[in-house]
């Protein structure tokens, strides 16, 4: 078969790399076509994944929609003289128009709701399959697949990734010292406009707080000037879920960031403008098993608290890898998952606890109060039939059969 993924972010090269391999393996032709964002480029030529870079980065708001623009109509012309039989993507609005047009099947992993992404509004209606989280708190017309794990474990479940602390001893850090990270945002995607990060002086304060304790490593994808006390990101790219994993405590803006880092298993506080009422499925249930500790940034002075109070609490490291493991026992294999939705010699992975939910129990203080997300919080994802959506697209293989809702 030929395949077209499509790259739009960081992330999605990791939600993709193992699954790149894996198809070419097996005999596919993979086409992977990207759009400049940060470290993406670095990234495709650190894991050696073959592909072509269509468009630059865009500066300002007005730039942002120019090279979206040029990006589908570049998209489009190398997609229609290879006529792939899929288009795979993670929240890429120009797959979807673009296999639309050529009449490749296509299938979008989405984890953030549209009340937080408008993005969802341009990528949905012309999907086939839309594959979402089971936590993710809204339903498409599309085909709408949803599947028990997330983004990140798809590069990320024990059975992906195996934190190595050499890869950190090479480049002078001593994963048994203790330190922290900082993660912070860029705020330019077309879904922030109007929001804003942890204030410069939240900045100062967290890493005053925790710079007297240990390192502090600071990631700035806005390229602002380090506070002082704090380090540049001492490892490149491919090795910041090495960081991670050995770190004391995470802190970010950024939601892919905080959630690898909670999945990880270490300490994590998030400090956000989409935190509250409106929160990502994917962060309350991780609230629920008490991985990540959301905050709105208008409550940033109670999240320095937190995190310090954390950074101090010697059985927080013992406490998160006990929620972690609790939590990958209802999870899956997400490459696994996305490769059986289009080889029929891939087996659906299934959760080794199916019914198990976060359970808080004496033991389990430190999870601290129930996390309270406002009255539009609802009881959870809802789950109603998809409707197929219209085009004519490529006979899938007999495969497992999945719970579509």
């Amino acid at each position: 078969m030929d395949i077209v993924i499509t790259i739009q972010h960081a992330a999605n090269v990791h939600f993709f790399k193992h699954v790149v391999g894996e198809l070419e393996s097996a005999g596919h032709d993979v086409f992977v076509f990207a759009r400049e964002k940060g470290v993406v480029g670095e990234l495709l030529d650190a894991y050696e994944i073959d592909h072509e870079l269509l468009c630059g980065e865009p500066r300002g708001w007005l730039s942002l929609g120019l090279t979206q623009l040029c990006y589908e109509a570049r998209l489009f012309r190398r997609a229609r003289a290879i006529d792939p039989d899929y288009i795979l993507t993670s929240h890429g609005i120009a797959a979807t128009h673009v296999g639309t047009l050529v009449g490749a099947e296509s299938h979008v992993y989405i984890d953030t709701e549209t009340a937080i992404n408008d993005g969802n509004r341009l990528t949905i209606p012309f999907t086939d399959v839309l594959y979402t989280p089971d936590s993710f708190r809204e339903t498409a017309d599309a085909e709408h697949v949803r599947y028990p794990g997330y983004h990140e474990l798809a590069y990320l479940h024990p059975d992906r990734f195996d934190p190595d602390p050499d890869r950190l001893r090479a480049h002078g850090v001593d994963p048994d010292e203790r330190y922290a990270v900082l993660r912070l945002g860029a705020w330019n995607g077309n879904h922030d406009i109007g929001k804003r990060g942890i204030s410069a002086a939240g900045r100062h304060e967290i890493v005053d707080e925790l710079a007297a304790d240990g390192r502090v490593f600071v990631a700035d994808e806005g390229d602002g000037p380090l506070p002082t006390g704090a380090e540049p990101l001492p490892v490149p790219p491919a090795d910041f879920h090495h960081l991670l994993a050995f770190a004391d405590l995470v802190v970010g803006e950024v939601a892919t960031t905080t959630l690898e880092a909670g999945l990880l298993g270490t300490p994590t506080v998030r400090i956000s403008p989409f935190a509250g009422a409106s929160e990502m499925g994917k962060f309350r249930e991780l609230a629920e098993y008490g991985l990540v500790r959301s905050f709105h940034t208008a409550h940033e002075t109670a999240a320095i608290r937190e995190l310090t109070r954390l950074y101090h609490d010697p059985s927080a490291a013992s406490n998160w890898a006990d929620r972690r493991e609790a939590l990958l026992t209802t999870k899956i294999d997400v490459t696994q998952y996305l490769l059986s939705q289009i080889l029929a010699d891939v087996p659906e992975p299934t959760p080794d606890d199916q019914d198990s939910g976060p359970t808080l129990t004496a033991a389990d203080s430190s999870f601290g109060p129930k996390p309270d997300f406002g009255t539009d919080a609802g009881s959870g994802p809802s789950h109603h039939p998809g409707s197929r959506a219209g085009k004519e697209t490529p006979p899938r293989p007999d495969r497992p059969s999945v719970n579509r809702n």
